[in-house]
């Protein structure tokens, strides 16, 4: 081989050189990436559980909100009967007192 070639052979090597150059740095800043992807589903992990938890609690609290409205609405319905036979005691009263005075 001539001093030409070797010469053209010495260039060609350093352009790929130089173009592989950033490669490492790119490398090394994709493995931080999967690294920080790695922590992060690790972190994620215990999600599905704990959703399911919440989901149970927040049916166990909507089956509770239930009970106690209908226990409202007993109440309330015990309390117009009372009321209404108040009402009832109050005429009563009332008309034995007109009687009694007329």
């Amino acid at each position: 081989m001539g001093r030409a070639a070797i010469t053209s052979t010495e260039a060609r090597l350093e352009d790929l050189a130089a173009a592989f150059a950033p490669v490492p740095a790119q490398i090394a800043a994709l493995d931080a990436n999967v690294k920080h992807w790695e922590h992060l589903a690790a972190a994620l992990e215990p999600l599905p559980a704990e959703v399911a938890v919440l989901i149970s609690a927040v049916e166990r609290l909507t089956d509770e909100n239930r009970a106690l409205r209908s226990e409202l609405a007993a109440t309330e319905r015990a309390m117009l009967q009372i009321s209404w036979g108040l009402v009832a005691a109050l005429l009563g009263a009332a008309a034995a007192l007109i009687t009694a005075l007329a």
